[in-house]
């Protein structure tokens, strides 16, 4: 899993990069490990802009794993550039240092230089390279994440720290209650609609319509304003058609990328489970393209829950697993494929129609 922060915050003391991981992750880590990665040749005492992402994985539950597990840590390290690391451990040590010592070779072998390499349990640290007793007693070193400037610095720019990661996705879990009941009754009679159409006569103009609400949910979520559940209904159908899909992501560049996340986090989280496929798959492929790796990461989860062979979810997934860096996405221009798309549309109109899941 790999984060970016896009802040200046200067980090000079071990507890001031302990403060910050869970503002770059989007949550508090467990039994992990986090990687702390600057540009080759900077001097991580001098401020905090070198520091180009942090990677964290679980710990394995089996040490015989260790060395896998540091084998596929150091390659992202290795494609993404990275000469120095600061290495930070959560658990208990008979479960972290293993790992930490696998890690640690396998860096060294890649020729990235570790500054230093800690562990965190229950508010204190211990470092493995400082032997000085003064520096780094054996009882561990105490910290305070809540009242540091460098975690104060990161709420002040709108970054949040959930609890841990089971908090993160629940931010995309499934709505219930009223809003649950309307969505479904509107899903119902869309699904209705959609049916007759299909068997009278095909239908036509799916590919506009699909743009046409796409377009108009934006200017909705934009202006601050919740989506009506028939909106929230026709969208979840109109994105089954994988063309429609498509011509949802010509949208990226026309408007800014927070709302971007903030509709397709809404969709995923309103529409029926069934239809949620599409729209996580559209919020895992902005949050890849922005460098925010944890929610893309749950949001590859939520859509391969809908779908187990997903496909935009699955692309989402290997880049994540492989440590893409945002650039390889953030340079398409989803804008002027709206042409080729459309053609697309034009030229195989059956692949524009909805595709209703078993039930609907």
């Amino acid at each position: 899993m790999i984060a970016r922060l896009d802040h200046t915050v200067r980090l000079s003391r071990p507890a001031d990069f302990i403060a910050i991981v869970p503002y770059m992750l989007g949550f508090h880590p467990e039994r992990s490990i986090v990687a702390m990665a600057f540009e080759p040749g900077h001097d991580p005492d001098s401020g905090a802009r070198g520091l180009r992402v942090s990677v964290r994985v679980d710990l394995p539950e089996d040490s015989e794993d260790s060395p896998e597990m540091a084998r596929h840590f150091a390659e992202l390290l290795t494609r993404h550039d990275i000469g120095r690391v600061l290495l930070i451990g959560y658990g208990p040590g008979w479960h972290v240092t293993p790992a930490m010592d696998a890690i640690c070779g396998k860096l060294s072998d890649a020729d990235i230089e570790v500054i230093d390499a800690l562990r965190v349990e229950d508010g204190r640290y211990w470092s493995y390279y400082c032997r000085d007793p003064e520096c780094c007693p054996p009882d561990g070193t105490a910290y305070d994440a809540t009242g540091n400037p460098a975690a104060a610095a990161a709420v002040f720019a709108g970054y949040v720290a959930r609890p841990d990661r089971a908090a993160l996705v629940a931010t995309l879990a499934p709505v219930g209650g009223q809003d649950r009941e309307q969505v479904t009754a509107a899903t119902r009679a869309v699904c209705t609609q959609v049916r007759s159409t299909l068997a009278r006569d095909g239908g036509q103009g799916w590919y506009q319509e699909g743009l046409t609400q796409v377009g108009a949910a934006l200017d909705k979520v934009k202006a601050g304003q919740d989506l009506p559940p028939d909106m929230v209904a026709w969208l979840g159908v109109l994105l089954t058609s994988i063309i429609v899909r498509d011509g949802a992501m010509t949208f990226i560049g026309r408007y800014d990328n927070d709302t971007h996340i903030r509709l397709w986090t809404e969709l995923t989280c309103r529409v029926e489970p069934e239809f949620a496929a599409a729209p996580a798959a559209l919020l895992a492929f902005v949050a890849l393209r922005t460098g925010d790796g944890p929610l893309a990461r749950v949001a590859v989860e939520r859509s391969l829950s809908a779908d187990s062979e997903y496909r935009l979810a699955e692309l989402v997934q290997c880049a994540l697993n492989h440590g893409l860096p945002p650039e390889v996405t953030s340079g398409i221009d989803h804008a002027g494929m709206a042409e080729e798309i459309s053609a697309q549309a034009a030229q195989y109109p059956a692949g524009t129609r909805p595709v209703l899941p078993e039930g609907w």
